[in-house]
């Protein structure tokens, strides 16, 4: 583990959206996900996941950088965010289904190995793709949460503490209270987050605060409904996990329980200050460590 870096700007030098000509729409079963595609086609791929609430937009600050290494980055917008489909039914948003969609959205892209990078709900299918893809995920970079192994199967005390919003997210009088007053109490909820009008024109339309946000915890964590999340296998990829002590929603506990399926090559890095959503909150720290990483990870696969 290296010392703590310090947060620096946001990101307000560069661009404040990915170029239009990018994106695609891709079926991933029976439902289209808009995919943002740039760098060679022939070059070591991330698959970067989004959190919510968000869309492809929360990595505009690291695609260029990443792309700029010599990489190519695909970031596909879950369903019921940004330009992806918004169905009515909640069941179709667990995190389940988020990494069924991710494998076919690679499977359509032809990608036959791949690293993955997610945070928030954007760790569920990054996780997953490395724990139940072994032979295609080259390795992984995580946000915050570790294996989910630790953060779902046996939560501490404190995780669960911090995870109170989820359950409250399971009731209809959630939303109107989120509407409220200029989207008042949301707009509290995410101190930590910069893009609120980002988030906000997702929320505003038809279907969009159930599909973009709420429908992910009614269907993935809701106590009465939701499957039982079944213990992943263990990662044996490399993982780069990056994580910050002021993250108001995931505790550091879960990474200690994590760790212990976590059994490939294992690199920890400290951000301080750059709470919840790392890459949009501390991009070029973020950016600097995640190609600093891949190219270690490239330059062993060479040599191999």
């Amino acid at each position: 583990m290296n010392n703590a870096q310090t947060v620096p700007t946001n990101g307000t030098d560069t661009t404040d959206n990915l170029p239009g000509e990018n994106y695609r729409m891709v079926d991933a079963l029976g439902h289209r996900l808009r995919v943002y595609d740039e760098g060679p086609a022939d070059a070591p791929a991330l698959v970067m996941f989004h959190g919510a609430p968000h869309n492809s937009l929360e990595f505009r600050y690291n695609v260029p950088a990443i792309v700029g290494a010599g990489y190519r980055v695909i970031v596909p917008e879950h369903l019921g965010a940004g330009g992806s489909d918004r169905p009515e039914e909640a069941e179709l948003y667990s995190g389940r289904h988020d990494y069924e969609r991710a494998l076919a959205v690679v499977d359509a892209l032809g990608l036959e190995t791949f690293y993955v990078e997610g945070g928030d709900r954007g760790s569920l299918p990054a996780w997953m793709l490395a724990a139940l893809n072994p032979e295609r995920v080259l390795g992984l970079v995580s946000e915050n949460v570790s294996h989910l192994n630790g953060f779902f199967i046996d939560p501490a005390l404190d995780q669960r503490k911090r995870s109170w919003y989820m359950s409250y997210f399971q009731f209809e009088a959630a939303e109107e209270a989120l509407r409220a007053d200029d989207w008042a109490l949301a707009r509290e909820f995410f101190d930590w987050h910069p893009d609120m009008e980002h988030i906000l024109a997702d929320w505003e339309r038809p279907n969009g605060l159930k599909a973009s946000w709420l429908n992910w915890y009614r269907s993935t964590v809701n106590p009465d409904t939701a499957p039982k999340a079944d213990p992943l296998p263990e990662v044996t990829a490399p993982v780069l996990q990056l994580y910050t002590l002021n993250d108001p929603y995931i505790g550091p506990e879960q990474l200690i329980t994590g760790r212990e399926f976590i059994k490939g090559p294992f690199t920890l890095r400290r951000i301080g200050g750059a709470g919840h959503f790392i890459a949009r909150n501390a991009p070029e720290v973020f950016n600097r460590e995640v190609i600093k990483w891949l190219g270690e990870r490239e330059e062993e696969r060479r040599s191999s």
